[in-house]
């Protein structure tokens, strides 16, 4: 069984950034199905994803997905604070803060328990 954290970084306003991030949700639902240890983590813009539209369509229904799916490890709480792209209090309390002004989640406990980490 692998352990695969895909980090989504694509700003959804940006086309083909938002069909790789659907593409990551879709990875990751599959991937869960088939019994292996799958998480999303939405970092840098990706943090977006959320709350604003995108030129794909196909992103918010992927997001949903992997949101009913429980994929979605979180969101960077850096990246989402109001001195960066200040989004924290636009997002949906299913969308767990990981990291807060101060810190970037560094990922050292998911690579310490085996997970490969795939940036998107």
């Amino acid at each position: 069984m692998a352990k695969i954290l895909f980090i989504v970084m694509g700003d959804p306003s940006n086309l083909v950034d938002s069909i790789r991030a659907a593409h990551a949700f879709h990875y990751a639902v599959e991937l869960k199905k088939a019994g292996n240890d799958v998480y999303v983590y939405l970092d840098g813009p990706g943090v977006k994803i959320p709350v604003t539209e995108s030129p794909y369509k196909g992103l918010r229904p992927a997001y949903e997905r992997a949101l009913m799916e429980n994929v979605i490890l979180g969101a960077c709480g850096y990246c989402a604070s109001p001195p960066h792209l200040n989004v924290r209090d636009k997002l949906p309390r299913s969308i767990r803060l990981i990291g807060d002004e101060e810190h970037h989640y560094a990922l050292t406990d998911l690579v310490s328990q085996g997970f490969q980490i795939t940036i998107v």
